[in-house]
């Protein structure tokens, strides 16, 4: 389904927009705006970058302090597209969690304050001198929700006032490997990620909806489906009444699968849904493989091995794009090819 065209190195994190890639250079730390051939359209005049984000309109990226260099409150914003210098000024933003970006707004907190500042116009909005718990998990139209285990605060997003807390190990007595993973929102609940289970909370008052007492560390959500991956199982979770589905299998163990004569374990922990499948990365005897699963029957429609001795761990589409990074910090850009498609398309009818 997909071939691979490029593998860059040395590639600790980055954002694809536009058919551009924007990306840190560890020499120097010099943030760069690259074509996927690797040509370099636009880089900074600052060196030694720390932190940075992007999106449409808007690269954002800080330098440690002159005075203190664990402190990083030299702020820099260029307008995307023209590159001219929107911003630049001492402040501390925290850049490096994409979940505190809602559009151009940063929810920013430390220990300190709440900066709410609009990264377009290189502004505060509003700042609230006040400490607050936890680390942001993720904002929504109406909440800004954090988490210090085993709590989650929710807070309400225009004056940072909390609305509730509520302790999760409540709901799993016992359990000392329970962890906040990760929250997601679906329709007024928050599904929450605790490791030894999920649980769906309502979004007004954090009244328990329902629980699925199931190991768990990440979920993909597709429709009214959570599709789960944890290490050899595989299942899906109905997140408007808790209704655990496993495929029929003891265990929910996915099937062993075989690639050039040897059989290997699909071990992983994370699916992504693109195209009507779920993109499953593995790493099993050393080896990185990407399985593709079709969600309602549970079966592999695609194995490819990919050519690391690293865990694959990122997936991510952009267009006809598919892109990996590994843990060794190489990135792996595949290009969608029609004809592979076109036999899946015509195997599955």
């Amino acid at each position: 389904m997909y071939r691979e065209i490029e593998k860059w190195e040395n590639i600790f994190s980055y954002f694809y927009i536009d058919g551009k890639i924007y990306t840190k250079i560890e020499k120097n730390s010099i943030l760069k705006e690259l074509s996927l051939t690797g040509e370099v359209f636009w880089e900074s005049e600052e060196t030694e970058v720390r932190y940075y984000y992007v999106n449409n309109d808007v690269i954002i990226f800080n330098l440690e302090s002159l005075e203190d260099k664990y402190t990083y409150n030299r702020t820099f914003i260029y307008d995307r597209r023209k590159k001219t210098l929107i911003f630049k000024g001492e402040i501390k933003l925290i850049l490096y969690k994409e979940e505190c970006f809602d559009g151009n707004i940063l929810y920013s907190s430390t220990n300190e304050n709440i900066i709410i500042f609009d990264i377009l116009k290189g502004e505060i909005l509003k700042k609230i001198d006040k400490p607050i718990i936890g680390v942001t998990l993720l904002v929504t139209e109406k909440y800004v929700i954090k988490g210090y285990d085993p709590y989650i605060y929710i807070y309400v997003k225009n004056d940072f006032s909390l609305l509730w807390q509520q302790n999760i190990q409540d709901f799993f007595p016992g359990e000392e490997e329970l962890s906040i993973l990760e929250i997601y929102s679906y329709k007024d609940t928050f599904i929450i990620i605790a490791r030894v289970g999920i649980v769906c909370l309502s979004q007004k008052d954090g009244s328990l909806i329902w629980k699925c007492d199931h190991y768990a560390r990440t979920m993909e959500i597709v429709g009214h489906y959570g599709y789960v991956c944890t290490s050899l199982s595989f299942y899906r979770v109905d997140l408007d009444n808790g209704e655990k589905y496993g495929y029929g299998r003891k265990y929910d163990r996915l099937p062993d699968f075989e690639y050039n004569g040897e059989t290997y374990w699909p071990a992983g922990y994370k699916v992504v849904y693109h195209k009507g499948l779920l993109w499953y990365r593995v790493y099993s005897s050393g080896e990185s493989f990407i399985l593709a699963i079709d969600p309602e029957t549970g079966e592999y429609k695609w194995i490819h091995k990919v050519e690391t001795y690293e865990k694959v761990m990122d997936i991510k589409f952009y267009d006809d794009k598919m892109f990996l990074l590994d843990s060794g910090n190489t990135l792996f850009i595949y290009e969608e090819d029609t004809f592979l498609s076109r036999d899946y398309k015509e195997s599955i009818s």
